[in-house]
């Protein structure tokens, strides 16, 4: 893994996105401590399977007094605010 300053990665950011598009791992430096790590992001699916959709998804739904509210929302709008 490489070790860039943050002026560089200021001054040649594509280049940079390039590397790491290619699979390269880069560490970003301030003032020669590591401060954050590039790195390229894995292919995610673009379907989920039915079973990993009830498992992750349905079973984290938010609160059921959350659509209560949002329903008493939707006569509102922000037509009425002045714009600037």
């Amino acid at each position: 893994m490489s070790e860039v300053a943050s002026r560089e990665l200021r001054n040649n950011t594509r280049v940079l996105l390039d590397r790491v598009a290619c699979g390269e791992r880069i560490t970003v430096t301030v003032n020669g401590r590591p401060v954050a790590e590039l790195g390229p992001i894995g292919d995610r699916p673009r379907w989920m399977a039915r079973g990993t959709f009830i498992r992750d998804v349905l079973t984290h739904q938010a609160d059921a007094a959350l659509s209560a509210t949002l329903a008493s929302l939707t006569d509102e709008t922000t037509d009425e605010l002045p714009w600037r």
